[in-house]
């Protein structure tokens, strides 16, 4: 390989690298975060079949360990609504989902050329999701349906700085559940073993000790 080549591929991985810490302004975070949030629940998959669009709010304690990166513990709470078939014969009571995990973000900071203080952050992680049925709602097989399962989750936020420490955000998370075949089919009379579950919120960052 000749040398001017070299030189050009060292350039390249050293310029990669820096890309994150040389375009960016003040993080869109500080060492310790804080996000509230709220919105809709839609289930997809198999658990489309068996609920209907409901609400959730959840909240998230975040650790960045660099302006760019960073580890935070996730809890949501989502309630599906009842899912009936084209007769009207009730397939599931609303669902209540509670999910408590960790996640990965990473924080895609605004270029400094960029006068409006956008914000963009990915997240990806697992944990548990605990799903019940509301069973005071009516007399079905699936009011015996209470289990918790691993869930992996990975989402995309888009923010807006309003305040070095205040951010506010759309969120987008889908949640995927393995769930066991041998609880879904007496249940819901279906024996299937996995589902979806997507929350869109919008909410608040707060932010305290500043890089």
């Amino acid at each position: 390989m000749h040398n001017a080549t070299k030189y050009g591929v060292l350039l390249a991985v050293l310029a990669m690298f820096a890309i994150p810490s040389a375009g960016m302004t003040q993080p869109a975070t500080g060492k310790v975060s804080v996000d509230l949030r709220g919105g809709v629940a839609i289930p997809a998959g198999n658990m489309d079949t068996y609920t209907a669009i409901g609400g959730g709010a959840g909240a998230s304690a975040l650790w960045n360990w660099n302006p760019n990166w960073g580890f935070r513990v996730d809890f949501d709470w989502m309630r599906l609504n009842k899912s009936e078939d084209d007769f009207g014969v009730l397939l599931s009571p609303p669902q209540n989902l509670m999910f408590l995990g960790g996640s990965f973000e990473v924080n895609f900071n605004a270029p400094k050329y960029q006068t409006m203080h956008f914000t963009f952050m990915l997240n990806v992680g697992a944990g548990a999701m605990k799903m019940t049925v509301d069973d005071t709602y009516a007399v079905s097989p699936a009011n015996t349906f209470d289990h918790t399962y691993p869930a992996f989750q990975g989402g995309a936020k888009i923010g807006y700085q309003v305040a070095p420490w205040i951010n506010i955000f759309v969120n987008g998370t889908a949640y995927f559940i393995l769930m066991d075949a041998a609880d879904t089919s007496p249940a819901f009379g279906n024996d299937f073993n996995n589902g979806w579950v997507i929350p869109v919120t919008a909410g608040v960052r707060l932010s305290f000790l500043e890089w």
